[in-house]
């Protein structure tokens, strides 16, 4: 999802866009020099505004028996075993590890130390899309995955998140 063009289309109905992102200052600011997004952003290295709003978090657990994606916990072998292309950007769908080395490479992108420091600490974090009135009452929200692994890395369009926009 493009928050920009998504955020040009929301004001239009009369809502403001916020995007929090799960790393330090430093390094969003460095992303987004050379990927500029025309939205308010947020650093939150610890991710304290995911677990605020209760978007989950995976856990990988070795015990297959103890794995449930109700329930947030998964084995390796199961991700493994997901296979998304949520954008069409891959040629064939992959697993997510392998889906973002490819694109990483596609873009660009060489992962720092500090990239690793984030995925071994919220490499797990999904993300979630709200509408929040002025009391600050979520009036709709959307969790990455929340029903099943497969659907990692897909996000609400544009016209599913004007259309909840609309309703309220």
């Amino acid at each position: 999802m493009q928050l920009g063009t998504t955020q040009d289309k929301l004001k239009a109905v009369g809502v403001e866009t916020v995007a929090v992102v799960n790393t330090a200052l430093e390094r969003a600011r460095l992303y987004f020099k050379y990927r500029p997004a025309r939205v308010l952003l947020a650093a939150d290295p610890e991710a304290a505004t995911h677990r605020a709003f209760r978007v989950p978090a995976g856990v990988l657990v070795e015990d297959e028996s103890k794995a449930s994606w109700a329930l947030g916990t998964v084995t390796m072998g199961q991700m493994q075993g997901a296979l998304i292309n949520p954008t069409g950007e891959l040629p064939v769908p992959q697993n997510p590890f392998a889906a973002m080395e490819i694109l990483n490479k596609q873009d660009g992108f060489e992962p720092t130390e500090t990239d690793h420091q984030i995925a071994a600490t919220h490499g797990m974090q999904l993300a979630g899309h709200f509408l929040i009135d002025r009391e600050g009452i979520v009036r709709w929200l959307q969790l990455e995955a929340a029903e099943r692994i497969g659907d990692l890395s897909k996000f609400p369009s544009d016209e599913e998140i004007l259309r909840a926009a609309r309703g309220l």
